[in-house]
């Protein structure tokens, strides 16, 4: 079939972290079923990831496609060059999204770099090919597909790390982490008297003030940010807004963030109860 974008400003194209995403599920198909043909054409789809990396100035020219960033979001079909989204405008009603196969100045809230690990993805398939049929076997036989009906104890603790693959199997255990005492200590420290935590929130919105100019914005102050105009609603970092009024960069205000909330009280709960 065709190359179809997921969102309605995402180019048809194929997706290089998806790829290294459907490369990962192929790895846990075979661990579940022991079937040699979820790994059969693997080979392939590593060879194509190698085919179309970044260009080597990338993360120079374009700070946004650094932090490990090894291969463009996008790659058109049949070029096997890279597409990058960009925008212009300053609000819906005056602006779009484009792709094109210039890797500079891009949007900021959608990266137009994925980090893709190829030397993890052959180490892993490697391992796996080479496994013998006692091995697999054996693998195969704690699959929760083969499951005998037998209860199975639910972990005392489920939540204070993501489930992963591996603790789907018979046998597998799920360990806290261990907590030394100096971060326990200053858990407590921050929760004070006030009976709960705050934590710098990730983004902010603008307040709702209807519809956007429809007037053409020919600037560029909007191009790489989170956020466009005043009457633009998504959210952004405060300490990194657009550098044009009335925008003004300050410091993350502070509020419960439940995902911090939840990570620090399981890190306490790790501490008083670990669990083996």
């Amino acid at each position: 079939g065709a190359p179809a974008g997921a969102r309605s400003y995402e180019p048809r194209s194929l997706a290089t972290h998806t790829t290294q995403t459907n490369i990962r599920q192929l790895f846990n198909y075979f661990q579940l079923t022991g079937d040699k043909k979820y790994l059969a054409r693997i080979p392939e789809a590593i060879a194509w990831l190698k085919s179309c990396p970044l260009p080597a100035d990338a993360a120079t020219v374009n700070p946004l496609l650094g932090g490990g960033r090894t291969h463009p979001t996008f790659v058109e079909l049949g070029t096997n060059d890279g597409l990058y989204m960009h925008r212009y405008g300053s609000n819906i009603h005056n602006g779009a999204y484009y792709a094109d196969k210039d890797y500079t100045n891009t949007i900021s809230h959608y990266s137009a770099g994925r980090p893709i690990d190829i030397a993890g993805l052959e180490s892993t398939y490697q391992s796996l090919s080479r496994m013998g049929d006692a091995a697999i076997a054996d693998m195969v036989a704690r699959s929760p597909l083969k499951s005998t009906g037998a209860t199975r104890t639910l972990p005392r603790y489920f939540s204070i790390r993501e489930v992963d693959f591996p603790d789907l199997f018979t046998g597998a255990t799920m360990p806290t982490p261990v907590v030394p005492d100096s971060e326990a200590q200053a858990l407590l420290a921050e929760l004070g008297t006030k009976n709960y935590w705050t934590s710098a929130v990730p983004e902010i919105v603008n307040t709702y003030r209807g519809n956007g100019p429809t007037a053409p914005y020919t600037g560029t102050a909007y191009r790489s940010k989170h956020v466009g105009d005043v009457y633009d609603t998504s959210p952004y970092p405060a300490d990194n807004p657009p550098e044009i009024d009335p925008y003004v960069k300050r410091e993350k205000p502070q509020f419960i963030v439940t995902s911090e909330w939840i990570r620090r009280m399981g890190r306490l709960i790790a501490y008083v109860a670990p669990q083996a």
